[in-house]
C-alpha cells in the first residue's frame, strides 16, 4: 500500500511539474527569425525579420506599433584599425515601417499565420549585415548578427483566445548561412570552377528564360571587397542584382549573367600585393579560361555577343581582359577602372580601339584617380581613331532616388568610388544621350566572312529561321520544294 501511495504521490508531482510549465509559456510565444536581405545601392541590408514562432498568430493582431527591434552585430574596431579586430556593437533600435502576418519567406497574408514579418527602415548607416575589414579587405557578413524583437508595453498578440503579452525570439541569425532569405540572389545559381593551374572561382550565374535563340553573355568583374568564397558578397555588394533585374534582361531579351569571384583581388599580381598594370593579375589566364569553357559548355550563349565589365578591381581585370584578349569580347563597360594608362602600349590602343568601350568614372574618385587611369586611355582611343567609345563621367556620386539627404536637405553623398551606382541604377549616359544599358544590349562582335563560302539565303519574310535552345523547322510550307525528282524538306539546326 506504501509503494501504491508514493507512486500516485510522485504521479501529482509531475502532473504539477507538467502544470507549472504549460503555465509558464501561456502568453509567450517562441520563435526563431531569418533575415530578409536586399541589395542596394551601398550593399546589403535587413529589410525585414521574418519571425517563426510555436503560435498561430491572429491576423489582425499585428501591427507595427506592437514592436521594438534592436540590432547588435560584428563591427570594426577603430581603436587600433591596423589590428583588424572586430567586436559586438551595442544593440540600438531599428525603425519599425510594418507589420503583418506572412508567409515563410515574409509575404504578407490576410489570413493568421505562425509567421510574423517585421519591416525596417534602411539606410547607407543603418541594416548592412557586411563588414569591411581594412586589413583583409574583404566584405564578410557579420557573425554575430542580431535582431532582439519584443513587444511594446502593453501591446499583445493573439493566438485563437490567447493573449500572447510577451515574445521569446531567438535574437541570432546566421546571415552567412541558412538564417537569410534574399529573393534577389535566389534566382543565380551559385557554383565553382577549378582551372587546369588549379585556381578555384566561386561564381554566381543567372539563367534567362529558354526561348528560340542564342542570348548575350554578360561578365561583371567584382570590386576588392568582394573577392574570397561566398558569391552571395560579390551579387550584394555591388548591387550585381540589376543586371538579372526585368529592365536590364527586357533589354537584351534575355542575358545570361556570370560573375566570378577572385580567390584574393583581380589585381593580386600573385605576391597578395596590388599593382597597377605593370606586373599584370596573377588571375589573368586561369580567368579567361574560365569565361571561355563557360562559353563553350552552354551552346545557348552567343560567342558573338560576350560582354565584360565591373567595378575597381573588376574594372582593371576588364582592361586586362580586353588587352589580353582583344578579338575575344563583343563590348566592355569598365567602371572606376584602375588599370593606370602609362603601362598600356600604343600597340594595345591600337589593338582595342574597334571595340565598344563603355567608361564609367567619377571626377571626385579618391581611391582611383581617373586621370592616371579612365580619362587618359580615353584620350588615347579617341586619338587612335576609336568611333564607338562611350563615357559617363559624372561630378560626384550621390543618392538620385530622393531617398536620403544630409542635414541642409541635400542628396545624400556616397564616396565618389562608387560610380558603379548609376550603372547599377541605369542611370549611365553619354554626351549625346545614348544609354549604357540600351547601348550594350545591342553590341555584337563583327564576324568575318570567308567570300568563298557561299551561305543559303533567307527571305526577309521568312521568320520562322531562329537560333538558339530548340531545334527549328524552318517555314515548313515554304522549304517544301517540288521538283521532277521528288520533295525535300531543308531542316537547319543553328
Amino acid at each position: 500500500m506504501k509503494k501504491v501511495l508514493s507512486c500516485l504521490i510522485c504521479a501529482l508531482m509531475v502532473m504539477g511539474l507538467v502544470r507549472v510549465s504549460v503555465s509558464a509559456s501561456e502568453g509567450v510565444a517562441e520563435g526563431t527569425q531569418k533575415a530578409y536581405v536586399i541589395g542596394d545601392d551601398w550593399g546589403p541590408a535587413v529589410s525585414k525579420t521574418v519571425i517563426e514562432l510555436d503560435k498561430t498568430i491572429n491576423s489582425d493582431s499585428v501591427n507595427k506599433d506592437s514592436f521594438t527591434v534592436e540590432e547588435s552585430k560584428e563591427v570594426y574596431d577603430w581603436s587600433d584599425p591596423r589590428a583588424g579586430k572586430t567586436t559586438v556593437s551595442e544593440p540600438a533600435a531599428r525603425t519599425v515601417l510594418d507589420a503583418y502576418t506572412s508567409d515563410a519567406n515574409g509575404n504578407q497574408v490576410s489570413t493568421d499565420s505562425n509567421y510574423v514579418t517585421i519591416e525596417m527602415y534602411v539606410s547607407p548607416n543603418e541594416g548592412s549585415p557586411f563588414i569591411y575589414n581594412l586589413v583583409t579587405g574583404f566584405n564578410t557578413w557579420c557573425t554575430p548578427y542580431n535582431l532582439y524583437v519584443s513587444l511594446n508595453d502593453g501591446a499583445v498578440l493573439m493566438s485563437g483566445n490567447e493573449t500572447i503579452n510577451a515574445l521569446n525570439v531567438t535574437a541570432s541569425i546566421d546571415v552567412a548561412g541558412d538564417g537569410k532569405i534574399c529573393p534577389q540572389g535566389e534566382v543565380f545559381n551559385m557554383k565553382s570552377y577549378t582551372t587546369s593551374d588549379g585556381t578555384n572561382y566561386t561564381y554566381a550565374e543567372f539563367i534567362p528564360a529558354e526561348d528560340d535563340k542564342k542570348n548575350a553573355l554578360v561578365i561583371w568583374l567584382h570590386g576588392a571587397g568582394e573577392g574570397g568564397k561566398d558569391p552571395y558578397i560579390d551579387i550584394l555588394g555591388n548591387e550585381v542584382t540589376a543586371l538579372a533585374g526585368e529592365q536590364f534582361q527586357g533589354l537584351f531579351e534575355g542575358a545570361y549573367i556570370l560573375t566570378p569571384q577572385s580567390p584574393t583581388m583581380w589585381m593580386d599580381d600573385g605576391t597578395g600585393a596590388y599593382q597597377n598594370g605593370d606586373k599584370g593579375s596573377c588571375y589573368a589566364d586561369s580567368l579567361f579560361e574560365m569565361i571561355d569553357a563557360y562559353v563553350k559548355a552552354n551552346d545557348d550563349i552567343d560567342p558573338n555577343r560576350v560582354i565584360i565589365g565591373g567595378c575597381s578591381n573588376g574594372g582593371y581585370m576588364t582592361m586586362e581582359m580586353i588587352l589580353k584578349h582583344p578579338d575575344y569580347f563583343a563590348a566592355a563597360y569598365p567602371i572606376c577602372e584602375a588599370y593606370q594608362d602609362q603601362y598600356i602600349t600604343d600597340e594595345q590602343i591600337e589593338a582595342i580601339k574597334d571595340m565598344p568601350i563603355w567608361f564609367t568614372y567619377a571626377k571626385n574618385d579618391g581611391t582611383v584617380n581617373p586621370t592616371l587611369c579612365s580619362e587618359a586611355t580615353i584620350e588615347r582611343l579617341l586619338a587612335a581613331g576609336a568611333q564607338n567609345v562611350h563615357v559617363s563621367a559624372f561630378e560626384d556620386v550621390h543618392d538620385t532616388t530622393g531617398r536620403f539627404t544630409d542635414a541642409e536637405g541635400n542628396p545624400y553623398q556616397y564616396d565618389g568610388h562608387w560610380s558603379w551606382t548609376y550603372f547599377d541604377n541605369n542611370e549611365c549616359y553619354d554626351e549625346n544621350g545614348v544609354n549604357a544599358w540600351q547601348w550594350l544590349a545591342k553590341q555584337t562582335k563583327a564576324v568575318d566572312v570567308d567570300p568563298d563560302v557561299i551561305e543559303p539565303s533567307v527571305s526577309d519574310s521568312d521568320n520562322s529561321i531562329t537560333t538558339g535552345d530548340d531545334v527549328n523547322f524552318a517555314g515548313l510550307g515554304m522549304l517544301i520544294m517540288l521538283t521532277v525528282a521528288g520533295a525535300y524538306v531543308t531542316k537547319k539546326r543553328i
